[in-house]
């Protein structure tokens, strides 16, 4: 009876429209940092590390992250949470400021499987003028059987034109034109879901794994979702959650954004 109930579920499977292979799902986190600083206005890495290792993300885009300038201390932030999370670091400066620089950064869980094969800083484009941005791009690999291997941006877009966010959603668009390999989007694009930024995003292949609006900012009852993680992929995927972490709200000036996608194939 056990053989027979074995042979049918194989079956069951080859008989499947996509012959599915499921994985072991991949966790990611955007989160704008507020280099370090939170509402309370005290630099506390380890109160943004306790968010990191909370929220189990593997892959994780972060914003807003200050590298040895004078308003943090001196201190390479991303190499510190890196420590403090056990995680790899990428490190990726949009503009010198304090003596120093500023711009974005990943941490990398190598022990779920991920190999950092190169990374690569993009300046965008600002035709409105103001402060310098940038996309932190990383190539991953996957030793996971069912997952595919990545390329992931980490961007700040300007808070001030709409001029440079359509101009920084043209430029990745442009970026990933010519490309068939499953791409993350993450990080604190300024615009709204239904922005027209986001709109040239979508239109363009890009999809937005939640089915509502998961509000970022204010952290204390947010009203607006601006923190996005957008997906393109030529693999059959379903997001299992999507979601705003709001357990520790002083810890920057927005909510960490955790999607959760299982590819299928």
């Amino acid at each position: 009876m056990k053989l027979i109930l074995v042979l049918v579920l194989v079956l069951l499977t080859l008989a499947s429209p996509h012959s599915l292979l499921f994985a072991e799902p991949v966790r990611v986190l955007s989160y704008n940092i507020h280099a370090g600083t939170g509402t309370d206005g005290v630099l506390d890495l380890e109160r943004i590390a306790g968010v990191i290792k909370e929220s189990k993300a593997e892959i994780v885009a972060l914003q807003e992250v200050d590298k040895i300038t004078k308003r943090s201390g001196g201190r390479d932030l991303a190499s510190e949470v890196g420590e403090l999370t056990g995680m790899e670091v990428v490190f990726g400066a949009s503009m010198e400021y304090g003596g120093g620089h500023y711009g974005n950064a990943f941490l990398i869980e190598t022990n779920a499987g991920w190999k950092i094969a190169s990374s690569r800083t993009h300046t965008l484009p600002a035709p409105a003028g103001n402060e310098p941005r940038s996309v932190l791009e990383i190539q991953l690999t996957s030793e996971r059987a069912g997952v595919p291997s990545l390329t992931v941006f980490s961007t700040h877009w300007c808070h001030r034109d709409e001029a440079n966010r359509l101009a920084a959603a043209r430029f990745v668009n442009a970026l990933v034109a010519e490309s068939n390999t499953t791409t993350f989007l993450i990080g604190d694009l300024n615009a709204t879901p239904k922005s027209h930024p986001l709109t040239v995003l979508l239109e363009a292949g890009w999809k937005n794994p939640a089915t509502a609006e998961v509000p970022t900012v204010p952290v204390i009852s947010p009203q607006r979702q601006i923190d996005f993680v957008l997906l393109r992929s030529e693999w059959e995927w379903k997001a299992l959650e999507v979601r705003a972490l709001d357990d520790r709200p002083e810890a920057s000036d927005h909510l960490p954004l955790v999607t959760v996608i299982e590819f299928l194939r």
